[in-house]
C-alpha cells in the first residue's frame, strides 16, 4: 500500500480526494495539511470521511520530512513550489500531483490527461493534473485535431464549486441565482492549456452557473472537408476505445448525468453541412474527472497500478 500526503485539504477537490483515497485498497492517506482544519481528524472535518488521521498545519520541510510515497498539492496556483522544492530535496523518489496550473507547462512535468498517452505517466514522478475546462475542451476536440482548418471554439459552463471556497461573485448564491455568469475572456489560463494539448489555437469563453459541481464544455471546430460524420464518430470510438471512464453518446450530455462520477461523456456530434463545422460537447465532474479522480488515475498509473 503506498502512503498520499494531501497538501492543502479544505477545498471541494481536497475533500474528493480524502474520499476516494480512503476507498482505494492501493493507498492510505498518511498525512493531510490545512490551516483552517487543523486539529481536527478527518472524518470530523468532512462528511463521510471515517479517518481517524488528524489534520495538521506544516510548513514545506516538513512536508517533505514525512516522504511520503506520492503527494497531492491542492494548493491555490502559485504556491505549489515551495512545496515542490522541499519534497525533491527530501524525498526525490517520492510522486508529486499538482492540481494547480504551476507546472501544466513545466519541462519535466508530465502532463495528466491519460487518454492522451498513458506511457509517460507511468515513468513520471513529477505529474501537472490538467484544468477541469481544459479536461472536457481537450477530450471533446482531441480525435479531430488534425482536421482544424479554422479556430476552433470551445463554451464552457461550470458548476460554482470550480470557483473554490474563498467567497467571491463567482461563487456567491445571490449572484448566481437564476444567472450565468461569464468570464475570463481573452486569456483564462485553460484557452493557453487547451492549445497547448491539441497543438492549434482554440478560442474559450468559461461561465459559472448556480448548479454546484459538473461542467459542459460546447466546442464547434471548422473541419477540412471531405469528412463524414460517421467517419468523425469511428475517430472518437477508436480513440477512447481503453478509456474505462470516457462515454460516448448520441445525445449531447448534461452535467447532471456526470455529477459525483468519474466518468467524461461526448455527445451530440453534428456536421454543419454548409459551413463543415463539427459540435460536439463534453461533460464531466469538476471536482472529479476535472481534479481529484483524475489525480487518483494518475498515481494509479505512476504506480503501475491498473
Amino acid at each position: 500500500m503506498k502512503t498520499v500526503g494531501l497538501i492543502g485539504a479544505r477545498g471541494y477537490v481536497g475533500r474528493e480526494v480524502v474520499r476516494l483515497v480512503e476507498a482505494d485498497p492501493g493507498f492510505s492517506l498518511a498525512l493531510a495539511t490545512s490551516r483552517e482544519l487543523c486539529g481536527k481528524t478527518l472524518g470530523e472535518a468532512f462528511e463521510g470521511a471515517t479517518g481517524s488521521l488528524t489534520i495538521e498545519q506544516l510548513g514545506p520541510e516538513e512536508v517533505a520530512a514525512r516522504r511520503c510515497d506520492a503527494y497531492v498539492l491542492g494548493l491555490p496556483n502559485g504556491l505549489a513550489a515551495p512545496y515542490v522544492e522541499a519534497i525533491e530535496a527530501a524525498s526525490p523518489d517520492s510522486v508529486i500531483v499538482d492540481l494547480s496550473a504551476d507546472y501544466r507547462d513545466t519541462p519535466g512535468w508530465t502532463y495528466g490527461l491519460p487518454e492522451l498517452g498513458r506511457a509517460p505517466i507511468r515513468a513520471a514522478k513529477r505529474i501537472a493534473n490538467p484544468g477541469c475546462y481544459a479536461t472536457a475542451a481537450i477530450l471533446a476536440l482531441w480525435p479531430v485535431r488534425d482536421l482544424f482548418v479554422g479556430i476552433p471554439s470551445a463554451f464552457g459552463v461550470s458548476g460554482y464549486s470550480g470557483a473554490g471556497t474563498t467567497p467571491g461573485p463567482k461563487n456567491d448564491p445571490a449572484r448566481l441565482r437564476d444567472n450565468v455568469l461569464p468570464y475570463g475572456f481573452g486569456g483564462h489560463g485553460h484557452q493557453h492549456e487547451i492549445t497547448r494539448a491539441v497543438g492549434h489555437p482554440v478560442a474559450f469563453a468559461p461561465h459559472v452557473a448556480q448548479f454546484f459541481r459538473g461542467l459542459i464544455v460546447t466546442c464547434t471546430a471548422p473541419l477540412a472537408l471531405g469528412h463524414t460524420l460517421a467517419e468523425l464518430k469511428g475517430r472518437y470510438r477508436a480513440s477512447y476505445a481503453d478509456s474505462a471512464v470516457v462515454r460516448l453518446q448520441d445525445e449531447p450530455p448534461e452535467p447532471a448525468q456526470v455529477a459525483g462520477t468519474a466518468a467524461a461523456v461526448i455527445g451530440g456530434m453534428a456536421l454543419d453541412e454548409d459551413t463543415n463545422v463539427l459540435t460536439v460537447a463534453c461533460a464531466h465532474d469538476n471536482l472529479l474527472k476535472g481534479a481529484a479522480s483524475q489525480a487518483m488515475e494518475n498515481l494509479r498509473l505512476a504506480f503501475g497500478m491498473t
